[in-house]
């Protein structure tokens, strides 16, 4: 019977189990879901405090536009309460100051004037209405012309000085209106007055001092205007039957003005334009003026010369 063969040592394969063993990572656990959570998912607390989050988030950005909106709308109603006010304190103004204009005494009336252009300063909307007050004050107070040897009231010439100095680009509907006025000897020297489209048929304008003038378009037939001062005025207008005679339009503007039998006799038109200007039987007996400049403009067999 063969030999039994002998048993290796047990204690040889423990070791190299152990050894083998010991080359293996340490394996981490893996943890269990909290009570309530889905496997892969977030636990109910975290999502709890997410939605928190997102709530509070949202009551921020809508308490903002919340306040954004009340103040826009704060801001609206005092502007509008400024406004009122605004238009409250110029209506009191208005009020007293047209109350000033029926006052005996001169500078009551000129106060009220000062007034009335300040208000017109202050408020676009009611320069048309204040200038039509002030040009029926100038026809109510110059309808007559003032004593021999005096010239217009300080309160006419303050109130003409304010319509001729006033923002046009304000008038709206507004057109000058001073027909039949007389305003002889008036000073509107210190500025060229705005009195394009202006009424002034009929209104006596002798010896008046309008140098620069913008008359464009205005309506001058019957007017006045002997010896007036129109250096470089525009009158670009309707001159029909005007006395000139003696006026100073050195260097007015007169190209297509209808001066069809006007009186220009003694006129100094010393480098006026006259280009095809109406003088069909006007009176330019003794006016300073070239034949050039009478050839330029249209005349007739009725037209004097000499």
């Amino acid at each position: 019977m063969p030999p039994t063969p002998a048993r290796r040592p047990r204690l040889r394969r423990t070791t190299r189990l152990t050894a083998r063993t010991s080359d293996r990572p340490p394996r981490t656990p893996t943890p269990e879901p909290a009570p309530g959570a889905r496997p892969g998912g977030m636990d109910w607390a975290r999502r709890i405090e997410l939605f928190t989050v997102v709530v509070a988030a949202v009551v921020a950005v809508a308490g903002l536009w919340y306040s954004n909106v009340q103040t826009r709308q704060a801001h609206e109603q005092a502007r509008d309460d400024r406004a009122l006010a605004k238009e409250g304190q110029i209506t009191d103004r208005y009020t007293a100051a047209v109350g000033n204009l029926g006052e005996d005494k001169m500078d009551v009336r000129l106060g009220g004037i000062y007034a009335l252009e300040r208000i017109m300063q202050d408020s676009r909307r009611d320069q048309p209405t204040i200038a039509n007050v002030l040009a029926t004050y100038i026809r109510t107070h110059a309808a007559k012309p003032p004593a021999k040897g005096e010239d217009v009231p300080a309160d006419v010439q303050a109130a003409l000085t304010v319509l001729a100095t006033r923002d046009t680009k304000r008038d709206g509907a507004f057109l000058l209106d001073l027909h039949g006025a007389k305003l002889p000897n008036i000073n509107l020297a210190a500025t060229p007055a705005a009195l394009h489209d202006a009424n002034l048929r009929g209104a006596d304008l002798n010896g008046a001092r309008m140098f620069g003038a913008n008359l464009r378009n205005a309506n001058l037939s019957s007017a006045k205007l002997s010896g007036a001062n129109l250096v470089g005025a525009n009158l670009v207008a309707d001159l029909s039957g005007a006395d000139l005679s003696g006026a100073d339009l050195s260097s007015a503007n007169l190209s297509s003005a209808n001066l069809s039998n006007a009186n220009l006799s003694k006129a100094n038109l010393f480098g006026a334009d006259l280009s095809s200007a109406d003088l069909s039987g006007a009176d330019l007996s003794g006016a300073d003026l070239t034949k050039q400049q009478v050839d330029s403009a249209v005349t007739n067999s009725e037209t004097q010369l000499q």
